[in-house]
Formats: structure tokens, C-alpha cells, sequence
């Protein structure tokens, strides 16, 4: 398995069809391109990708620009620079081997102050964010969890 890190341009449209697999029953084609399209401010350069050695994708971890303070009041977040985890995927077929903590953690290599991100509620998996984050909000539709590095 290797790590990608920046998502090369003419793999974008791939790995949103990729990435819209482990979220359709949860969202419609439509709104889940709104969201990756409009929302959030994807920063592909920083974004990685796991790939087999055929070059499968297998596993992405989409990090954007927005601040957490974008979304909710959140005064011990003023001042931090953070990022966005925007959308995290592994393929089912390496899920319990490691590679989901190894995309969880690559964004601490960047030297951000925080991460921070939305788990849409359907998906039930806050516990497994929990982990290594906490809980600072909560809206109709999304937990939004963060993670200080500092």
C-alpha cells in the first residue's frame, strides 16, 4: 500500500465517484457533490490518497481550509490554525488493518494547531471519532468533532 500526498488534478473526479460509495446511503448524488463542491474548501494539495500497487484507490482522507470557528462560536479555537478533515474513506477490503489511523494521523504532519471535521449522524460511527477527538457541536445533521495537536 502506498501514500499519496496531494491528489493529483486529473484524479479529483475519481476519487469524489470513490468517496460517494461509502456515502450514498446517507446522501443523494446530488447533495454529496453540493457538499464536496460548495461547502467545503477541498485543498487537494494537502488532501492524500492510498492507493494499492496497482494504483486502486483504497483509501483517501480529503482535508480542507475552513476553520472550525466557520461553522460554530467556538472561542478556544480563536487564533489556531486548523484544518478541515473533509471526508475520510477506507476501502472495506483493508478496513481493521491500520490504514484508517494511518489517514487519521497524516494530517499532524502538517503542522496545523487542530483538526476538525463533521461525522454526518446516519453513519453512527461519533464513538469511533471519540477516540481521538471531542465533541464541540452538533447540528440537524452532523456531530462536528476536533482534535488539538498543540
Amino acid at each position: 500500500m502506498k501514500q499519496l500526498q496531494g491528489i493529483p488534478s486529473n484524479r479529483v473526479t475519481e476519487i469524489l465517484e470513490y468517496s460517494y460509495q461509502f456515502f450514498n446511503h446517507v446522501m443523494s448524488k446530488p447533495d454529496f457533490d453540493y457538499y464536496m463542491r460548495n461547502l467545503a474548501a477541498v485543498n487537494w494539495e494537502i488532501s492524500v490518497l492510498l492507493l494499492d500497487d496497482d494504483d486502486n484507490i483504497k483509501g483517501t482522507y480529503i482535508l480542507g481550509n475552513h476553520q472550525i470557528t466557520s461553522m460554530l462560536d467556538a472561542d478556544e479555537y480563536l487564533g489556531l490554525n486548523g484544518v478541515e478533515g473533509v471526508l475520510l474513506c477506507v476501502d472495506e477490503s483493508i478496513r481493521g488493518l491500520g490504514y484508517g489511523n494511518q489517514l487519521k494521523d497524516y494530517p499532524k504532519t502538517l503542522g496545523y494547531d487542530y483538526i476538525w471535521g463533521q461525522q454526518f449522524i446516519p453513519l453512527g460511527n461519533l464513538n469511533d471519532w471519540l477516540k481521538r477527538r471531542e465533541l464541540v457541536g452538533e447540528t440537524e445533521y452532523v456531530y462536528i468533532t476536533a482534535e488539538k495537536y498543540i
